[in-house]
């Protein structure tokens, strides 16, 4: 996967997966969604409690990982929703790690504490002091110096440069969340927590069925009842219904990934495979054949305006 990684784990995706995101990847823990087994996580974090719908997974990868956190945030340490079925994939739980706190951004003077590779290669995983070497806000361009893992970029203290090209430029400065898991400068925003918890960042809520977020970016379930928009990781040809996918973001618009055994044609010893949203109202559509549009959350746990959420699955 090339691009920003979700890492969205799901423990146990109807008989365990996992997803996350490879590409500007984020892994998240605690995530949602319908299918048939008993919890899981769907990106790179791993937190199997975080789920809802029919069926959860979890699981890591190297992007961005979330920790199902709720009220906005989704951390390892987090609440969401808790999972009820299983089927889907969700984070597992990380944990800041590192040299600082991004959340209380705890560095000397003119540093500021962001999420940098652990090691070169890899996506973020870990946090660190930078020189602070610009002051764009949130929503502002940026870039990374040295390839988009490295952390050093022009944004101001308390932000970091995601949504970048493979060589870390073109992206957007992304808020980090406050210690009471609040965005304050980007109020429209929920706070996820992503690649073992070295990410807390603000990112726009969104619809799945309407897919509202900016041209690039695709509405994915992040942890618990949040969706949120990130960098969609899936290349021309990738990401279709039934595609093994490990990261939140590596399928394409509109898609899911979810537990392996929740999909039709996944491929044997996938760890998750892609499944499109679909209105609950709407029927069997956009589904695989022997899969149906099964409600994403279970009944009378929908967030408002998300009652009609649904995900296509084998039935359980």
């Amino acid at each position: 996967m090339r691009s920003l990684q979700l890492w969205f784990v799901s423990a146990a995706v109807l008989a365990g997966g996992a997803c996350g995101d490879k590409s500007g990847m984020m892994t998240a823990t605690g995530a949602s969604g319908p299918t048939g087994e008993p919890n899981d996580t769907g990106d790179d974090t791993e937190e199997p409690d975080d789920t809802t719908g029919p069926g959860a997974t979890s699981t890591t990868d190297g992007g961005m990982s979330a920790t199902g956190t709720s009220s906005g945030p989704v951390e390892p340490t987090s609440a969401g929703s808790e999972p009820t079925s299983v089927g889907f994939i969700v984070p597992p739980d990380g944990g800041i790690s590192g040299q600082c706190d991004p959340r209380v951004q705890d560095c000397p003077g003119g540093q500021k504490c962001t999420a940098v590779a652990p090691v070169e290669g890899e996506p973020w995983g870990v946090n660190t002091c930078v020189e602070v070497n610009g002051e764009g806000a949130v929503g502002d361009p940026c870039d990374v110096e040295n390839g988009k893992y490295t952390g050093v970029d022009n944004c101001a203290l308390g932000n970091i440069c995601l949504l970048t090209d493979e060589e870390g430029q073109d992206g957007v400065c992304v808020e980090f969340c406050n210690t009471s898991d609040n965005c304050p400068n980007t109020p429209t925003a929920d706070c996820v927590v992503y690649n073992d918890g070295s990410l807390p960042i603000c990112l726009p809520a969104c619809d799945p069925l309407v897919q509202d977020c900016p041209e690039g970016q695709a509405c994915y379930n992040s942890a618990g009842d949040l969706f949120v928009c990130f960098k969609e990781s899936a290349m021309p040809g990738e990401g279709a219904p039934g595609a093994e996918c490990q990261y939140i973001n590596q399928c394409q618009k509109g898609g899911f990934c979810a537990a392996a055994a929740a999909v039709t044609n996944c491929p044997p010893m996938s760890t998750g495979c892609c499944t499109p949203f679909c209105p609950v109202s709407g029927g069997n559509a956009p589904c695989q054949a022997g899969e149906e549009c099964t409600p994403f959350f279970e009944m009378g746990m929908a967030p408002p305006s998300y009652e009609d959420v649904g995900v296509c699955v084998i039935p359980a």
